[in-house]
């Protein structure tokens, strides 16, 4: 017997009682998202004083005070601006929440979960003469198709890495390509909840198409199980099965007929799954993505628990996180302005100013200066 054999006994001829994932209920916990925690700055040593000088010391304030100052006001005006759209935002939210609850109604919902449930069946069934005539689909995929999504997988992680932000600092540039990937990764995760989000505006219309084109695929599909099942292979793994799930209710309200075994392959693309509120909010596969985040069958009168959730449990926190990575990136690209001032006008004025720092009369104690004085409560060593 060979390896395929032994892992995949079943070819998917007969019934399994191990069912495909569906959509988790709403009581589900939302992730803890991760904060802005950047890494202490790099801090060049000063330059030791000559002892035998008696150099004074250096005044306790300079002109950078008032640029640090100015720059933590910045910060705080970025986050403050950005907070201003927040209630404009959710009053859109709420308009459009609205208009899709009136549309989503007990009525409508039961005439989707009915067509779901229909269409779950014909697909099981689907499955069952395609596996029956293609028996080795699943090698179809592994050898043909998976290859090219694990490409790109390995594409991905050389973009972004396995998430982890370095924290050894040389330079501020260190640290401004700290701050940079930070604020990348708050991007991301406040994207990826506002692209959840956005399928909800309107789940009824959504959903009612999802499954129009399913029938037609379903059709599709069983004709080209004879003369094109290859086509028939990837249409109904690809794309039919993972649409059709993606809508799914969540199994405590029904359950899928079609078998786990039929959604698991390519199994390097595993994303970073976070349930929040019930849809998921993590890291989509490779193959995810090529179907997109969808609303789901849900009871109408868990819509609005689902929004609410979505917005305060991750939208807001998510756009605060990434208004204040911003802020933080923006800070420390000004004080390399600074810095970077600071040496192209020092070297333009360094004799004006070197000759201004430099006391007239100049008082010498034979080879040294005068040593400071001293407060009167102070002793000189």
């Amino acid at each position: 017997m060979n390896d395929y054999a032994q892992n995949h006994p079943d070819p998917g001829c007969s019934s399994a009682d191990d069912r495909a994932d569906q959509p988790p209920s709403d009581e589900t916990k939302c992730p803890d998202l991760p904060p802005n925690d950047p890494p202490d700055p790099y801090k060049p040593e000063d330059c030791n004083k000559t002892p035998a000088c008696n150099c004074p010391d250096p005044p306790g304030a300079t002109e950078h005070c008032l640029e640090d100052l100015i720059d933590q006001q910045t910060a705080q005006v970025t986050v403050a601006d950005k907070a201003k759209t927040f209630k404009a935002e959710l009053e859109a939210l709420l308009a459009k929440a609205k208009a899709a609850s009136q549309e989503y109604t007990a009525e409508k919902y039961g005439k989707l979960v009915k067509q779901w449930e229909d269409e779950d069946a014909e697909i099981a069934e689907l499955i069952r003469k395609l596996v029956c005539a293609v028996p080795c689909w699943r090698c179809i995929l592994e050898c043909y198709v998976c290859p090219l999504i694990d490409d790109m997988r390995k594409a991905e992680l050389q973009l972004s890495g396995d998430g982890k932000l370095c924290r050894d600092m040389h330079s501020i540039y260190d640290l401004r390509y700290w701050h940079e990937r930070n604020t990348w990764s708050k991007d991301r995760i406040f994207q990826r909840i506002k692209a959840v989000l956005a399928v909800w505006e309107k789940p009824a219309q959504t959903i009612e198409k999802i499954l129009t084109d399913n029938a037609k695929l379903i059709v599709d599909c069983s004709k080209a199980i004879g003369s094109d099942p290859s086509n028939a292979v990837y249409d109904v793994f690809l794309k039919l099965v993972p649409m059709h799930l993606a809508i799914a209710p969540p199994a405590t309200d029904k359950k899928t007929k079609i078998a786990k075994k039929f959604t698991v392959f390519c199994e390097c693309d595993t994303g970073n799954p976070e349930a929040c509120c019930g849809p998921d909010v993590g890291e989509l596969t490779l193959r995810e993505r090529l179907i997109g985040t969808q609303p789901y069958l849900i009871k109408p009168d868990h819509y609005f628990k689902l929004i609410c959730c979505l917005v305060d449990k991750l939208y807001r926190p998510a756009k605060d996180l990434l208004a204040e990575a911003t802020a933080a990136l923006e800070k420390v690209e000004n004080e390399i302005k600074r810095y970077q001032a600071q040496i192209e006008n020092g070297l333009k004025d360094f004799e004006k100013n070197a000759k201004a720092r430099i006391p007239s009369p100049i008082e010498c104690c034979g080879d040294k200066l005068p040593k400071p004085e001293q407060p009167p409560n102070q002793t000189a060593s």
